[in-house]
């Protein structure tokens, strides 16, 4: 597949939100990552369902929801019946909360929503392997989640390179997505190890033009 950026909505001013989409309408972006937190799972939180709907009347780009939390075999399926999928592209929940993947990720499917699967940096890229029948795309974080800002956990670049292995050798098509510290100045330790899919938060709302910092990121997850 071909490799993008997509932005992680949570590092935007949110007092001045429709400018902030506009910026964003103009980089190449393919994707905006809405991550909702719930203060349990993650010590943080964040969005929910009410500023998706607005988020969805202002943006064309198409959207990617990270569900942070603690039930998301109940949440997902409730959070499904109160909003507009037409522009949701992508739902991801965690290996370590999810009860039933198999099931979870059908009830995404059937919406014609692709179903991820992520991990934190402590927890074994074997939790998405023995999965990996279910899902249509892998998230590895590469800091521990729940605030933007931090720094890549070395440890998680291997997990990547031992993913993208496995799904070469396997002949598998599903993209690996990567979240957490990522900006210009450390994106390519990811692409090097064959990273598709680079969530970036701060590394582009934190820069003073986000069309070239995108356009640069492009550059090198293309090279």
């Amino acid at each position: 597949m071909k490799n993008f950026v997509a932005a992680s909505i949570i590092a935007a001013d949110f007092w001045s939100l429709n400018k902030e989409i506009e910026k964003l309408e103009k980089t190449e972006v393919k994707w905006i990552h809405y991550d909702i937190m719930d203060g349990h799972f993650v010590p943080n939180i964040t969005i929910g369902s009410c500023e998706l709907h607005s988020l969805i009347k202002k943006t064309n780009i198409p959207i990617d929801i990270h569900f942070m939390v603690n039930n998301p075999d109940y949440i997902i399926p409730n959070f499904l019946k109160l909003i507009d999928t037409k522009k949701i592209k992508n739902i991801t929940a965690h290996a370590e909360t999810v009860t039933n993947i198999k099931k979870l990720s059908k009830i995404v499917q059937n919406k014609n929503i692709n179903f991820g699967l992520a991990i934190n940096p402590k927890t074994s890229v074997n939790r998405i392997l023995d999965n990996i029948s279910y899902i249509d795309l892998a998230l590895i974080m590469t800091v521990e989640p729940g605030f933007a800002g931090q720094m890549i956990i070395s440890k998680c670049i291997k997990k990547v390179e031992k993913l993208k292995n496995f799904l070469i050798k396997n002949n598998l098509d599903i993209p690996i997505q990567v979240d957490g510290g990522i900006k210009l100045n450390n994106i390519s330790l990811l692409s090097d190890v064959g990273a598709n899919i680079f969530v970036s938060g701060t590394g582009i709302f934190k820069t003073k033009d986000y069309k070239n910092t995108v356009k640069e990121m492009v550059k090198i997850i293309d090279s």
